[in-house]
């Protein structure tokens, strides 16, 4: 698809996707383009990006549509939101790890804590590994990894919402966050490595 595009004299972007803007308009007025084939905005960043993802996908085929049809729908971006399973583990990001944040130009501090996923003495709990990255200056929040056997795949979308809302650490670290001991410590795995980060920047 990018040769096509590129073939037609429209403008391509990262991974040589098809560049759009937030109504899914490329660099000819009169064509969109939508789904793997075209890039985004990063809602950390502002930068374009490829990430080549479902949600992403079928969101712009929908606002693409609405805009060839005249009713106006922009996209804000994305935060690079995935999770996948490697054997038994649950292997989940959003944002910028901290090697992307630094490249990006922000001054990243990060926390990488060992938690529970469960509350301590309740069966079956397992290790999550966490890590956390923020920017030291503006103290927001950049990005989330984590890894662990139960509890990382939804656990994921709190950090990804909180980078959406351009939340700080700060914010983010009072956030109400569900607790019961079959599902989570009192001190939500997110929360602890908030607080973990904020020590780390100097809280």
């Amino acid at each position: 698809v990018s040769g096509i595009a590129e073939g037609a004299g429209l403008a391509l972007g990262p991974g040589n996707a098809v560049a759009v803007d937030a109504t899914l308009r490329t660099s000819d007025p009169d064509i969109y383009a939508a789904g793997d084939c075209a890039d985004a905005f990063h809602v950390v960043t502002g930068g374009r990006v490829w990430i080549p993802l479902a949600l992403r996908a079928n969101r712009a085929g929908w606002a693409a549509a609405d805009n060839v049809c005249g009713i106006e729908s922009r996209l804000p971006g994305v935060a690079g939101t995935a999770v996948f399973k490697v054997f038994d583990l649950e292997v989940a990001r959003t944002g910028l790890n901290f090697a992307e944040a630094g490249a990006a130009g922000f001054d990243p501090e990060r926390a990488v804590i060992q938690t529970r996923s469960r509350a301590h003495a309740h069966p079956g709990n397992t290790p999550i590994r966490v890590q956390m990255v923020g920017d030291r200056e503006s103290r927001r929040l950049l990005g989330v990894q984590m890894v662990g056997k139960e509890g990382v795949a939804h656990r994921i979308n709190a950090p990804a919402v909180a980078l959406h809302a351009g939340m700080t650490v700060d914010d983010f670290f009072q956030c109400d966050l569900a607790y019961a001991p079959p599902f989570s410590p009192v001190w939500d795995p997110m929360l602890t490595a908030a607080q973990q980060l904020l020590k780390a920047m100097g809280r």
